[in-house]
């Protein structure tokens, strides 16, 4: 089955996506498509628009941060899995997404694709809650911090605004 019509945007900023998200009613987020793609081709999910975040600068990377490590939205999990600071300071995280898919699925998954659609398949959500990750989102209104254990409000459906992402 393929995916109902839909029209594609390619954003290149937070604000160029947040504010397309504020005026488009029916609109979802494509990060690596590993979660999305299938909803879409099953028709699980059929939007008007679907913005494309992977043109995005500063919203992928890995960060030292002390006490904490910062992860991009946008950060793949083979990059997750290769990581020095997350190896030291994570090791249950690359060691769990070696029983995620296959090398192709975390080529392209990303970390936020996974905990934007809950995806258990994914094992991320469980290693977030397992760290007690503090999430960021962006919103027309600015950002504002999401406590993971605050992050899920149903199977598959988080605590995320329609005119926001995670960052």
């Amino acid at each position: 089955m393929k995916p109902a019509p839909f029209k594609y945007h390619r954003v290149t900023t937070l604000e160029e996506a947040t504010g397309l998200l504020a005026t488009l009613e029916n609109a979802r987020l494509l990060a690596g498509g590993q979660s999305l793609m299938p909803m879409l081709n099953m028709r699980f999910v059929v939007p008007d628009d679907v913005i494309d975040l992977n043109r995005i600068d500063g919203i992928a990377g890995i960060r030292d941060a002390g006490e904490s490590i910062e992860i991009g939205a946008m950060t793949r999990q083979r990059d997750l899995m290769r990581d020095d600071v997350i190896a030291t300071k994570a090791p249950i995280i690359p060691a769990a997404l070696h029983w995620v898919g296959h090398f192709q699925t975390r080529n392209r998954g990303t970390i936020g694709g996974s905990l934007c659609h809950l995806d258990p398949a994914a094992e991320l959500p469980c290693l977030m809650a397992l760290y007690d990750a503090e999430l960021t989102v962006q919103g027309p209104d600015g950002a504002r911090k999401i406590p993971f254990a605050e992050w899920p409000l149903a199977y598959r459906i988080p605590s995320i605004g329609p005119d926001e992402l995670l960052t």
